[in-house]
């Protein structure tokens, strides 16, 4: 009797670290917030106690909406979670049995359309699967829209002035927006590249384009792309790409999706919900920068819990380098963990004779 006890109980333990796991993978969590250690996270606590949940599949919802089917490795793989997945090849597939087969059975399941082994100098690219694809190639097209209407309208104060230029951002939202009924099984949930994309644009209008247009592009176009990021690239662009350290990854008690992001004003936050139309956060430095009370102003915010003020002179500084640089780290390290996997596929190694 005890010993059925223990087992029942077993897996009623089991059963709630799960239903834990998979909204603590897709939100970055960490253990705590208040934690000294700032690259802890929940989700490796709980695999720790209970790896052989790492590769069980259910379907779970992120902060943007976005429904997805995926093990806990496969949202560290679509994620693009690469400093997780780390952790989770030195710490947890070891204590798994025929965990490294496992492991590259959900990859190629993840990315369908990527080689195995991958390229040790693949692009983020080569990680699309056909929705990847075709949401950039609708980005790319919806921005070029956007350069044409925000070139006609003087955005006042940084706020557009004629239906046209509004309409056009709200078609790129909706892009970005998870479609009705759909569950993402594959590929990356938002890819960086769209990010690349929509500073590519603000890197080339940053001459032509008056501080005003430069102002509304950064708030609505880059503002309403950060708001459909992971949680993991939001933590980087809120820590600043100029200072992340690709070693480590980013600082998990802080965030764009966090409850209290760090340094900025509790009456301003959370993030969520304001991204893209009252603010943005720049990502090469990190500070979020609020539509202030004066027209045509920013309040700015950095995690130290400065504040300051800018005037008509926009401080966006996006850099295209910078994302150039995280994408490449991020699929050279992911590159490099699948290359130490040393396994035949499982389904060679449970071929019935």
């Amino acid at each position: 009797v005890l010993g059925v006890f223990a087992r029942v109980s077993h897996q009623a333990e089991e059963a709630s670290a799960f239903v834990r796991l998979l909204p603590g993978v897709v939100a970055a969590a960490p253990e705590s917030y208040q934690q000294v250690d700032e690259t802890r996270l929940a989700a490796i606590a709980i695999l720790k106690k209970y790896p052989e949940l790492l590769f069980r599949e259910a379907i779970v919802t992120d902060h943007f909406g976005r429904k997805i089917k995926a093990s806990p490795y496969q949202l560290f793989l679509g994620a693009g979670d690469v400093w997780a997945l780390k952790q989770v090849h030195e710490a947890i597939i070891p204590n798994i049995e025929n965990g490294e087969a496992h492991a590259q059975a959900q990859f190629q399941a993840q990315f369908p359309n990527c080689q195995w082994p991958p390229a040790p100098d693949m692009s983020e690219a080569a990680l699309y699967d056909d929705r990847n694809k075709e949401q950039i190639e609708q980005v790319i097209a919806q921005l070029k829209k956007i350069v044409e209407k925000i070139t006609a309208d003087p955005c006042t104060h940084g706020r557009a002035t004629l239906d046209e230029t509004r309409q056009a951002v709200a078609e790129l939202r909706r892009i970005f927006t998870p479609k009705e009924r759909e569950i993402i099984e594959t590929g990356l949930h938002f890819p960086l590249g769209i990010m690349h994309e929509i500073g590519k644009v603000y890197d080339a209008q940053w001459e032509p384009w008056s501080v005003d247009q430069l102002s509304f592009y950064s708030r609505e176009v880059i503002g309403s792309a950060e708001a459909a990021l992971t949680a993991v690239d939001g933590q980087c662009c809120k820590n600043g790409l100029a200072n992340l350290n690709m070693d480590k990854g980013p600082d998990r008690r802080d965030g764009l999706f966090c409850r209290h992001p760090k340094g900025t004003p509790q009456s301003l936050s959370p993030l969520v919900g304001k991204l893209g139309q009252t603010m943005f956060v720049d990502p090469y430095d990190g500070n979020s920068c609020f539509v202030s009370a004066t027209p045509g102003a920013f309040d700015w915010y950095n995690k130290n819990g400065e504040h300051g003020w800018w005037g008509s002179l926009l401080r966006c500084f996006v850099c295209t380098h910078a994302l150039e640089n995280l994408c490449r780290a991020k699929t050279e390290s992911l590159s490099k963990l699948c290359s130490e996997l040393r396994c035949e596929p499982l389904i060679k190694r449970h071929r019935v004779s």
